[in-house]
Formats: C-alpha cells, structure tokens, sequence
C-alpha cells in the first residue's frame, strides 16, 4: 500500500509537479526500456484523438500507484479481484485532466467507449476494438508492462505528465494567422480546405465557420433586426433548449426561434435527410431552415419538391444548400472578408472541440 492517508488525487498532483519541473528545466522524463518508450509515445501523440485511451491508462496508473497489489488489468468491479476503474476515473483522473487543461472526455470517462468497456481483462488478448491499432498495442502494451514486467508505473505516469504538458504548452502558444485582404474566393478556399482534412474533430468546423459569419451579418442585415445569434452549444452538448433543432440558431425580439441551421460534414443531402429534419422542426414556429453539407453537390434542384411540400405543410422556407457556396454568398454580403477572417480564427482558438492538430493545419493552409 501506499503511505497512510496519501489518495489518488494526491498522486496524480505529486507527478504533474514532477513532470511540470522536469518541462520547465528542458530535462528528460524517465527513460522507458523499449518497446514501452515507443508505446508511450503512441499514447502521447494520440492523446487528442483518442481522449479514452489516455484517461483509461492514467486511471489503471494511479490505481497500481495508490493500489500496488491491484491487478490493474481486473478494472471492473464484477471481474473477481476487479475494481471500479470507471468509478475513479469519472471522480478523480478526468477531472483533474480538465482542470490542467489536458485532453479529456466530456462525456466524463474513458470507459464510456464500446471499445474499453468491455468485461474483460486488460490482457494482451483483450478483444475491443481500440483504434487505431498502434493505439491498442501501445496500450495494452504498457498495462501489461506494469502488471507483469516490472515497469514501474510512476515512471510511466512522469511519461505521460510530461507529454501532456509539452503538448499543452504548444496548444497554447500557437498563434493562428488572420490573413488580410483576401479575396471572397480565397477566403472561401482556404476554408474549405480546412473543412477536407481527415483529422479528428474537423466536423466541427463547419459549424464554426457558418457561426462566425452570421455573428457578422446578424447586426448588419435588416432581416435580421432585432434578432439576436444564439451561442452555439458545445459539441455533442445537449441543447439547454428544448425548442433548438440544428447547430445554428438565430431568435427574434420575442426570443422566439427566428432561424435556424443544421450542417453537416461530408455527409450527402438526400430526401429522407430532409424528412428527419423536418421531424425535429415540425412543431417549432421557425421562419427559416437550412441545411447546409460540405460535401459536393451538382445540384440541389431534385430537393424543390421537398421544400415545396414542407413550406405547405408547415410554412417554413427550408433551404438546402452546400456549406462553401453558403459562406460565398454570405461574404460578398459584408463590408472585409477579414471580418469573417478574424471571427473565425477567434471560435478556432476558443472552441474546446478543435485539436492542435486543426490549428496547426489552418496556419499551414494560410502559408501554402
């Protein structure tokens, strides 16, 4: 056992300063004997795109570390010689990701993922589906170095500290650039390719891009007098009203829903799309409805029927329309696309949601 009256939480701060202390002197973490060096670097480099991954392992290390006779592999309750993991890590490990402003699941732990939850060992032949797979070996990986080799946990617990701290700090650092004096076709290019990556959370980017410039047009267009632009909810957040029925909603002087917008990532519009969210706004007295996608139409015009049946059925003008044409549209409306420019970058420095990984790729867009 550990020392009488030392807890998880304790641990986990004893080695953030560790790590923090080591950072700042430019020294190295311990040194891991390989092949448990190049898992932890697998954790590290996906610790944005698989968020579970790393709350799991730092869970199952504070738990070796508070806990040393714990067969951290057992991390189920209902496993004989098994313990709550899921329970120490939403009460404990996730929130302290979240206060040092590491990467975390908002959906408050690792083991709310089909591919951790499973009741079963944390062995080698564990048989969820991790992925990637580098991911899965890494981690299974060093789960098994601790519990069965001898790797000492602590150390790779500095490891882990370590690269979330590098990371963060880089995060933070980061300038993103604000071109000016670009044209609307330039702004509209380097945007959608922002919008193409393959790249953990880049759905969100769209959202954010129709966001910022209806911040823009919303106090300068006359339709929109008196109306004010809604602040978006945070991604895969429940809407705290009831009466939200896309991504982007605008609401009159009566704070009734005046507009509202559903947009969606490389997915294809199609009939039964429509139908779907025409069922979310079937009984909300909305004026305008778009759904908007990023991904390539020729022609939009096969939907007029559609539209023309939910304007007779509920009097509400539906339009469907890409994402890119959409914004092209919108810019030609306002006074300087760096507005739009500036507006956008602030929501990609801001959105919790968008990785480092995004922000480092609109600078490399900017650049090219």
């Amino acid at each position: 056992m550990t020392e009488q009256g030392v807890t998880e939480q304790d641990i986990l701060n004893t080695a953030y300063q560790r790590a923090l202390a080591l950072y700042q002197g430019g020294d190295l973490p311990p040194a891991l004997p390989e092949p448990y060096g190049a898992h932890l670097g697998v954790i590290v480099t996906h610790q944005e795109q698989n968020k579970a991954a790393l709350a799991v392992l730092t869970t199952l290390m504070v738990k070796k570390l508070h806990t040393p006779e714990q067969d951290i592999r057992l991390h189920q309750a209902q496993l004989e010689g098994g313990f709550s993991g899921r329970g120490l890590d939403s009460r404990t490990v996730t929130p302290f990701l979240r206060d040092q402003q590491f990467p975390y699941m908002q959906s408050g732990s690792g083991w709310l993922t089909r591919s951790l939850e499973q009741s079963r060992p944390y062995d080698l032949d564990y048989p969820g589906n991790i992925r990637p797979a580098t991911v899965k070996r890494a981690f299974l990986g060093l789960v098994d170095g601790v519990q069965c080799q001898g790797l000492p946990a602590e150390n790779v617990m500095i490891g882990i500290m370590v690269g979330l701290i590098r990371f963060r700090d880089q995060n933070t650092n980061l300038v993103l650039s604000r071109p000016v004096n670009l044209s609307v076709a330039q702004v509209v290019d380097k945007v959608s390719r922002h919008h193409r990556l393959q790249l953990t959370g880049v759905a969100r980017l769209p959202v954010l891009a129709v966001y910022a410039i209806l911040s823009i047009l919303t106090p300068e267009v006359g339709r929109y007098r008196g109306c004010t632009l809604l602040p978006l909810e945070h991604h895969n957040t429940a809407d705290t009203r009831t009466d939200l029925i896309g991504d982007v909603h605008i609401v009159g002087a009566d704070n009734a829903l005046f507009e509202g917008y559903e947009i969606k990532h490389n997915i294809p519009i199609t009939s039964g799309l429509i139908q779907t969210s025409f069922g979310k706004l079937q009984t909300t007295p909305v004026k305008k409805f778009y759904i908007l996608t990023t991904h390539h139409h020729d022609s939009y015009a096969e939907f007029e029927p559609d539209i023309q049946r939910i304007a007779q059925e509920h009097g509400c003008e539906l339009t469907v329309n890409g994402v890119d044409p959409t914004l092209r549209y919108y810019l030609r409306l306002i006074g300087e696309t760096r507005e739009f420019v500036n507006a956008y970058v602030t929501h990609l420095e801001t959105d919790p949601s968008v990785t480092f990984q995004l922000k480092e790729a609109w600078n490399e867009i900017v650049a090219s």
